[in-house]
């Protein structure tokens, strides 16, 4: 990387824009067994293509919200800006990053999951990103904030708490529910066990599971 050394543990996988990585992207990585993922991006301000960077906010902010619902640490992925003027920052970086996985170690440890848990925490977390709702409500909210022109961090946050949250929610749960009963019926406590949702978010979504 402009003739810097970086430490070989990284896949460098170069996109156009950090606005253009899909969360769907982020947990496809975990799936394939990153321990974690570190999005970088021109600095906010000084995107080409205008609110390329903000628009990765935006979605940082659901991947990080989607990882505390299935139990992941928040700490496996990182958004950093830097410019291309800067290779040796962007190296630092990438140094700094990698010495703090080592610490949290491989994926799933560190949370207490086993690679069965794993793979069904991910896999649903992969169904939701590609669900046409929430892909609509995230977008939304993108076309929201840059009419307000208002990308700070507190109402990226505010907007996908209140907009977007709920509905993560929701789905997470019904694609685990769905999975989990594919085999036979299962009893609410064993639910709740494995989803880490509360009886009454889960008995909504059985009874929707039932009408259908």
């Amino acid at each position: 990387m402009a003739r810097y050394n970086y430490p070989p543990f990284h896949r460098v996988i170069r996109v156009m824009c950090s606005g253009r990585v899909d969360p769907l992207f982020i947990f496809e990585a975990f799936f394939n067994e990153a321990d974690a993922v570190m999005v970088g991006g021109c600095k906010l301000g000084e995107c080409k293509y205008s609110e390329g960077n903000f628009q990765a906010l935006i979605m940082g902010e659901m991947v990080w919200s989607l990882m505390r619902l299935i139990g992941l640490n928040t700490e496996r992925f990182k958004l950093e800006w830097v410019s291309t003027a800067e290779p040796v920052k962007l190296v630092e970086d990438m140094k700094a990053f990698m010495l703090r996985v080592r610490e949290l170690g491989a994926l799933g440890g560190i949370e207490g999951k086993t690679k069965k848990d794993l793979e069904f925490c991910l896999q649903s977390a992969i169904s939701v990103c590609k669900n046409i709702q929430v892909r609509t409500a995230f977008g939304n909210i993108a076309k929201e904030l840059k009419k307000m022109k208002d990308f700070s961090l507190e109402t990226i946050s505010k907007k996908v708490g209140e907009k977007l949250l709920p509905l993560l929610k929701s789905k997470l749960y019904e694609v685990e529910i769905k999975t989990l009963i594919q085999d036979g019926p299962k009893s609410l406590d064993f639910l709740v066990e494995k989803t880490g949702a509360k009886p009454e978010e889960l008995s909504a979504i059985l009874n929707k599971i039932m009408k259908t």
